[in-house]
């Protein structure tokens, strides 16, 4: 594969999505308006209606990916990366689709025997956006929103950070130039650096009676944010802990951030 190709491309994932019957399309807008943009980038849109034999639709998937359009060795191996994730995603939602399929049989056959009628699908919808496009990094978010049912879905991130100069995917040890067990000490302490400084107000887990900063410790302790970041224009790593991991979901993705030395 060329980027200097890259409708082929285009068109082999198209007829990769065909095979399962989903669409692919190409939309003519930068994703981000960077005036001083080290690379040329396009969305991709993506998105598919599993339906039941009688055609109900029981899951929906649509999704945003960024492409970069400049014809370089470099911009054909981060592409290649980009895609990857992309056909892993459609992959993923293929496999979902058979459970959910049986779930929500099951759902509409206990629904008919109580009288009422299902008023939602299974769905899963991805965002994308492009945070830092110059000469030393291109980093991009992808931020899905998967509901299974319940009173909300589940937000999630994959995000994405290359060295622009070589196309290589960077981790967060690997763009500090530190150890996996050491990056992680460094954004640790910069959580509970927020919390100190902002106490209950920084939207931590907080319980009557208990030490917010023990708890958010306890929390810390399962994470890894080796993959769990990243990178702005204005040279700062931002590291992010999901919902629920330390604290509420109405408080979202905490973030915290550092200067790239």
């Amino acid at each position: 594969m060329r980027v200097k190709n890259v409708c082929k491309k285009l068109g082999a994932l198209a007829l990769a999505a065909a095979m399962i019957a989903g669409t692919w399309a190409v939309s003519a807008q930068p994703v981000e308006a960077a005036a001083k943009a080290n690379y040329h980038v396009k969305k991709v849109s993506y998105s598919k209606d599993y339906k039941l034999d009688d055609g109900t639709t029981y899951f929906t998937v649509k999704g945003k990916f960024p492409q970069i359009t400049d014809n370089s060795a470099t911009a054909e191996k981060i592409n290649e990366a980009l895609v990857k994730e992309q056909e892993k995603l459609i992959s993923g939602w293929e496999t979902d689709s058979v459970t959910y399929k049986d779930e929500y049989t099951s759902m509409m056959e206990e629904a008919e025997k109580e009288g009422y009628d299902l008023q939602w699908t299974y769905s899963d919808a991805i965002a994308c956006k492009v945070t830092a496009n110059n000469d030393k990094y291109f980093s991009t978010v992808l931020t899905g929103y998967l509901f299974t049912g319940g009173a909300h879905g589940m937000p999630y991130r994959i995000s994405m950070t290359f060295d622009a100069k070589t196309g290589e995917q960077l981790t967060a040890a690997g763009l500090f130039g530190i150890s996996k067990a050491k990056l992680n000490r460094k954004v640790k302490n910069l959580y509970l650096a927020k919390c100190d400084k902002e106490g209950e107000d920084a939207g931590f887990y907080f319980y009557p009676g208990d030490d917010v900063r023990a708890t958010l410790q306890k929390n810390l302790k399962a994470l890894d944010f080796n993959n769990a970041f990243y990178v702005k224009n204005n040279g700062k790593a931002v590291f992010y802990a999901d919902p629920y991991a330390v604290a509420p979901y109405a408080a979202g993705f905490v973030e915290v951030s550092t200067a790239i030395k």
